[in-house]
């Protein structure tokens, strides 16, 4: 059963998901909310060996270095609230994140983030973020570790309640 944002608001979920993990969150978001969805990607895509992918993490988040997008989002001043997803890398979100956080005009968005993550809390990379979108209003993020987590609850303390 579908869940609705309370009023009349347009839902999207924009992601970065490297392995399918944050993916399959940001479907089952999807299936509860029958929002829109976009997958953010990179203009140079990252490789799947461990070891070079965490250096390579490792030296954007040394040179600040936000990868460009390789595709924008046109008519994203129809939604008001945006579903922000992203895998925990080397603590916080991958920087293509900030990207799209400082690509657009989100002032008065509601901005909900949720991240996958093994150990690592929410908390640090949602106040990181927050600098690249201060004119936004940010909610209550969630982590999924597993598949244990309750959307449901999470969605429902956001304002979202069953059709």
């Amino acid at each position: 059963e579908p869940t609705v944002p309370a009023g009349d608001r347009k839902v999207l979920i924009v992601y970065f998901s490297h392995t399918g993990n944050t993916r399959t969150i940001a479907g089952y978001i999807h299936d509860m909310v029958g929002s829109d969805m976009v997958e953010l990607k990179t203009e140079n895509t990252y490789t799947d060996d461990y070891d070079t992918l965490l250096a390579q993490i490792r030296q954007e988040v040394a040179d600040e270095y936000c990868p460009p997008l390789a595709a924008r989002i046109a008519n994203i001043s129809l939604y008001d609230v945006i579903f922000v997803g992203y895998p925990i890398w080397y603590y916080q979100a991958p920087l293509i994140i900030n990207t799209f956080l400082e690509s657009y005009n989100l002032q008065g968005k509601r901005i909900i983030p949720f991240c996958t993550s093994g150990g690592y809390p929410i908390d640090k990379s949602i106040t990181i973020l927050k600098d690249s979108a201060p004119q936004a209003t940010w909610e209550q993020g969630l982590r999924v570790s597993g598949k244990n987590s309750d959307f449901t609850k999470w969605l429902a303390g956001l304002g979202f309640r069953n059709k």
